[in-house]
């Protein structure tokens, strides 16, 4: 598969994406927060208030708005269909969402119910809004693709992750009886496998070859990996409502699905071994560490499905793929894209002296030293169930990283300003 060309005449206003960008690291610190241990270790509960306090302020709070921030710059690039009204659809996604994840995050932190209540609208206005616009977007996009098929799956699945969350929070805060395990587990099964891995790999397509100057992922990769992920989960969702769950289905249905999310985190891992620049480079170091994550959470989890009573498989699986996999790729692709839309955007309005290269907008070491701090972070949490010191480790981990981040995002805002400040005087 090639890379499709590049449609940079419709991209949006560097601002666009950006106020997505920049809020991510608040939500690291908010997670650190939740998981300060008050009395228990959260790790070895997965079902600790604390933990799902944490977990929503990084899937919500970091993963999700740096993943809707990138769709507003891609689908006008890549896909070469904008968004309508961007400047609107934009701060309609970004308001509610940014208060609702801090109110739902906030409402498990402290127990009350009512913060769910006022979370789920805000989130679910976020979410429909931005999910309407894209497919608009996607529905009258002259491209015909693979990064394109793997969105729209990953959009489908969203909006299935979307519905059962908001049933979920309105359940959790009115005490409304559900079948909250299988409403959970579907839910958490369409929000990872579905909305992140698909969007994921859709976007790598484009941007494996482009930045870390790759070959391009195989066909026979490209057309068929999203589509047959998206069945499985499919498939999965099916059984697990109708509650058709024989051993036999359950074993097949995750051998597949890892299998086939295993075979993506393999053959980019053999692309970024054929790359045609051989110097270390922090971003690709943090695309393998989450190729390397999605492969060891591929493994915890059947493990937990042929050890079921050792209960912290499923932690283990769980963090490594939101944490080592999906974090891990995110923080890579922010400090690889930030850059480029400073420079981008600089170069795009006129200015042809005096754009910075962009290895001056970010300094290397700064994201060399985020790097080695989140492989720690990462080893922390997975010791954390058993031991009750690394869950002070884990917490402080993120507060120092969403500190890092911040101040690498806040130093590439500084440098675009200053340098069209001083272009434009002179």
């Amino acid at each position: 598969m090639r890379t499709v060309p590049l449609s940079t005449e419709q991209a949006p206003p560097i601002s666009v994406p950006l106020r997505f960008f920049i809020s991510t690291p608040l939500f690291l610190m908010l997670a650190a927060l939740a998981l300060v241990p008050v009395s228990d270790n959260p790790f070895t509960n997965i079902h600790s208030l604390a933990l799902l306090a944490a977990t929503h302020s990084i899937t919500l709070g970091f993963m999700a708005m740096a993943m809707l921030g990138a769709m507003q710059q891609i689908l006008p690039v890549v896909i070469a269909s904008p968004m309508p009204a961007s400047g609107i659809i934009s701060w309609l996604t970004f308001l509610p969402m940014i208060s609702g994840t801090a109110l739902l995050t906030t409402g498990f932190m402290l127990g009350k119910p009512i913060f769910l209540e006022l979370a789920w609208p805000l989130l679910g206005l976020a979410f429909i809004t931005f999910i309407g616009s894209s497919l608009f977007s996607l529905v009258r996009s002259p491209s015909s693709n693979a990064t394109k098929t793997s969105i729209l799956l990953s959009i489908l699945a969203l909006t299935g992750t979307i519905a059962l969350g908001m049933l979920l929070a309105h359940a959790y805060a009115t005490g409304l009886l559900l079948p909250y395990e299988k409403l959970a587990k579907s839910h958490i099964n369409l929000s990872l496998g579905g909305w992140v891995l698909l969007l994921v790999i859709g976007v790598s397509y484009q941007v494996v070859p482009m930045f870390q100057l790759t070959p391009h992922y195989p066909k026979w990769l490209s057309f068929s990996l999203a589509p047959a992920i998206f069945i499985v989960l499919v498939v999965n969702l099916i059984s697990l409502l109708l509650e058709f769950r024989p051993y036999w289905v359950v074993i097949s249905l995750q051998f597949t699905f890892w299998l086939l999310a295993s075979s993506f985190a393999v053959v980019t891992l053999n692309l970024q071994s054929r790359r045609r620049r051989r110097i270390a480079d922090a971003t690709l170091s943090f695309f393998r560490l989450g190729m390397i994550s999605l492969l060891c959470a591929g493994i915890t989890a059947l493990a937990n499905v042929f050890v079921p009573a050792f209960d912290h498989f499923d932690t283990l699986s769980a963090a490594l793929f939101i944490l080592g996999f999906a974090m891990s790729i995110i923080i890579g692709m922010l400090y690889k894209i930030v850059p480029f839309l400073v420079w981008f955007h600089l170069f795009r309005g006129g200015i042809k002296r005096g754009v910075p290269n962009m290895k001056e907008i970010i300094p290397e070491h700064w994201m060399w030293r985020h790097f080695w701090l989140h492989c720690c972070t990462l080893l922390a949490v997975l010791i954390a169930p058993w031991w009750d010191v690394a869950a002070w480790l884990v917490s402080l981990g993120l507060l120092l990283q969403g500190m890092l981040l911040g101040s690498g995002l806040y130093t590439a805002m500084s440098v675009y300003r200053i340098t069209l400040r001083c272009l434009e005087e002179s």
